[in-house]
């Protein structure tokens, strides 16, 4: 049981790296985050070695995104629109309702005034997190087989 459920694990932390480093890198490209990133002061830029290490952070990430999973796979994995259903648990949870005045939560919105982020950066960045949560969720809906039991 430990080595099917930590091989399901592992899966789910490689599909988040490489989704997350594969948009990433497109989108910092078409978006061409560095050039806006210049006159922006609550961000690093991405020369800075903390991000330049990003894909490394994520390993912790998708270990916890593999930890989620593992809990609610028989309700989620192997069933019709398996993918759509953990993209929409991601989205609202993890993006809208998240507790934090993260980008684009509710809270943000609360508590926030506007921002003076160039648009490529605040549409770059949203359009990035949908497409790559999209393409984790349903990598993992189609790589990841449930284990027996949870």
């Amino acid at each position: 049981m430990f080595k099917k459920n930590f091989k399901f694990i592992i899966k789910v932390m490689l599909i988040h790296v490489i989704t997350y480093t594969v948009c990433g890198i497109i989108f910092s490209m078409l978006f061409k985050y560095q050039s806006s990133l210049v006159n922006t002061e609550h961000m690093r830029d991405m020369n800075n070695i903390i991000v330049q290490l990003a894909p490394v952070f994520q390993i912790f990430r998708g270990l916890l995104f593999g930890l989620i999973l593992l809990l609610i796979q028989n309700s989620v994995l192997g069933k019709p629109y398996s993918f759509l259903k953990i993209w929409v648990v991601i989205i609202v949870i993890g993006i809208f309702n998240t507790p934090a005045t993260s980008p684009f939560s509710i809270e943000e919105l609360i508590y926030y005034k506007s921002s003076a982020l160039a648009w490529n950066l605040e549409f770059g960045g949203l359009l990035e997190i949908l497409i790559q949560t999209f393409l984790f969720s349903f990598c993992v809906s189609k790589l990841v087989k449930p284990t027996s039991s949870s």
